[in-house]
């Protein structure tokens, strides 16, 4: 259905666009006239060549993009001389009529679709009367799954469900609300006023860098005052030995002295 469909808007794009391609050719060349154009039959046939060619380009385009294909027929299994096809129709009452024996789900229609690679897909869509949803869906899937491979002997690529009314009845009880509020509670934070964490670590950067400072100024003093002992030392020993010296150069004249005498 797909590629006819393509086939059909290929086709009459093809033959606007030549229409449009014709009418701009004679007209460039002298055929027609500007002014022969100007009149509202004219307009109003362009107009309409006009909405149709933007209407067949909008098909086109959502055409190229569709995925699955819908069936007419779905192919149970083949030789090299025969195939053996199953209509839509059968199908679908037989996927309905092998349902019916959930009380509380009810099909309301059945959609077969094909892709690119041949491999059919099945969407249901169901009505559920329980607020067992999951055990439902899968039972199901599993009846319409067994079903088909031993009627028909064919497995679908995928079975989708589509719940279009659900007669549910559950209500949670108060015990269970409460304790799902205070379990709710404990992870709600509250919006107040805090202080920002860029100016938290700006803070804690300012902190360190003071700290820092200190630190360095601590050590530059005790390097100064190592420094000025070490000068005051040395200068006193210095001084010391220049004394020594010259009490013993004063020492050594006296003794040359006495001894002349």
């Amino acid at each position: 259905m797909k590629k006819v469909f393509e086939k059909i808007v290929s086709i009459t794009l093809g033959v606007v666009s030549t229409l449009f391609v014709i009418l701009i050719l004679v007209t460039m060349f002298g055929g027609i006239e500007t002014a022969d154009l100007d009149n509202d039959l004219v307009h109003a046939l362009l107009i309409a060549l006009g909405v149709v060619f933007a209407v067949l380009t909008g098909l086109n385009i959502y055409a190229s993009f569709i995925d699955n294909e819908k069936l007419s027929a779905v192919l149970l299994f083949k030789d090299k001389e025969s195939a053996t096809k199953a209509t839509v129709s059968v199908l679908k009452k037989t996927a309905i009529r092998v349902t019916k024996q959930v009380p509380e789900a009810k099909i309301k229609k059945v959609h077969l679709t094909s892709d690119e690679n041949g491999n059919v897909k099945m969407r249901l869509d169901i009505k559920i009367s329980t607020d067992e949803t999951l055990e439902v869906v899968t039972r199901v899937r599993a009846i319409i799954i067994e079903t088909f491979k031993e009627i028909f002997g064919i497995e679908f690529a995928s079975i989708d469900y589509k719940i279009i009314k659900s007669k549910n009845t559950f209500v949670p009880s108060e015990k269970d609300v409460d304790a799902k509020v205070e379990e709710l509670k404990k992870s709600v934070i509250i919006n107040k006023p805090a202080e920002a964490p860029v100016f938290e670590e700006i803070k804690e950067e300012a902190e360190e860098v003071q700290e820092e400072a200190i630190a360095e100024e601590v050590v530059q003093e005790i390097v100064e005052d190592v420094a000025e002992e070490a000068v005051e030392e040395t200068i006193e020993e210095a001084i010391e030995e220049t004394i020594e010296e010259a009490v013993e150069e004063t020492e050594e004249i006296i003794t040359v002295e006495t001894d002349n005498d």
